[in-house]
């Protein structure tokens, strides 16, 4: 059974069922790219650098729909779905894709969230005022939205699109909580090719957001199961843009002050910046670090595995937390 990926732009062109014919070139041959690298990844635990009539895949392409604009293709799904015969890891190509959008991505700040909430008066109706401490509230107010369509369509249009973006931040840690298993067979090594091959080209995709569309979400089917895991506005594009995830981890010592265990987003002191940068955690690697981090806040020195993410002039502007080591002598 095929696995359903749908690509929806919304906004601008896209709102009139167009996408300018560049960008959307574009994006279609970073997504097919992408999507083909991750199906030979899932096979054989590794990729080719030029995809072939022998190396391509059969994802394929459905005819357009009606509405906003949506591209949708089918995805063959592991084969012998239930064993681990003739697979490098048993997963979707959502699950993969989840994989490196956790790692190319940045996670939604609860700051942003909180002061939108705050201000919508229905919101506050319903709920209360929430404060930074109230991490759980905001947790069940996105849920309600999930499940209330009618009270999703009163929010301002910047709170729906935070709401849509952490929408997929959830969904997509469900995912890899559920796969958990499976992702660990994913060594240091081939997570960071995974990032050096992805991060290009989730790059390339995010062109689609400069004239044709104000966003874009995709959405996965599979078995029934309907699964919001990626969500781009023309801010985060933008932040994709001007941003390079290094290939290499880093290791380095920093003080942990601030840390969110709801989303994996945090804030962190490091000798290459002169302030604070937030730093996530990849849903997959919370369980395992998730208590020694929350143990080592406030301490002088955590010694931290991480990969920097810079904007074009080399400078940090945030990193991802993927491991933590012993404290050097």
């Amino acid at each position: 059974m095929a696995e359903k990926i749908t690509f929806e732009f919304e906004g601008r062109l896209a709102d009139q069922h167009k996408l300018n014919f560049y960008e959307a070139a574009r994006f279609q041959y970073a997504a097919a790219r992408l999507l083909v690298k991750l199906s030979q990844f899932r096979s054989t635990g590794k990729f080719r650098q030029k995809i072939t009539n022998l190396s391509n895949v059969g994802v394929t392409l459905e005819t357009q729909e009606e509405g906003s604009f949506r591209i949708n293709v089918d995805a063959p799904e592991p084969v012998d779905v239930g064993t681990d015969d003739g697979l490098f890891v048993n997963l979707t190509l959502t699950d993969l894709l989840a994989y490196v959008s956790e790692r190319v991505i940045a996670k939604s700040d609860d700051a942003e969230l909180i002061a939108l909430f705050n201000a919508h008066t229905e919101i506050v109706r319903r709920f209360g005022q929430i404060s930074e401490a109230d991490n759980e509230k905001i947790e069940e107010i996105v849920r309600s939205l999930i499940d209330d369509p009618e009270l999703r369509a009163l929010m301002y249009p910047e709170t729906s699109e935070l709401v849509e973006r952490r929408v997929s931040e959830l969904g997509r840690g469900e995912r890899l909580m559920q796969s958990r298993g499976q992702i660990a067979r994913i060594d240091g090594a081939r997570e960071q090719k995974l990032i050096s091959m992805a991060a290009p080209l989730i790059t390339e995709m995010a062109t689609a957001l400069r004239k044709s569309a104000d966003t874009l979400n995709i959405r996965s089917e599979s078995r029934g199961v309907i699964s919001n895991v990626f969500f781009l506005n023309q801010s985060m594009a933008f932040e994709i843009e001007s941003t390079k995830v290094d290939q290499e981890i880093t290791p380095i010592l920093g003080n942990i002050i601030q840390y969110n265990k709801e989303t994996g987003w945090g804030k962190v002191r490091l000798s290459i910046a002169t302030q604070p940068l937030s730093f996530s955690v990849p849903s997959d690697q919370k369980s395992s670090l998730q208590e020694i981090l929350l143990s080592q806040m406030g301490r002088d020195q955590v010694y931290l595995q991480i990969y920097i993410v810079r904007d074009r002039a080399r400078e940090p502007v945030r990193v991802i937390i993927a491991g933590i080591l012993p404290l050097p002598d």
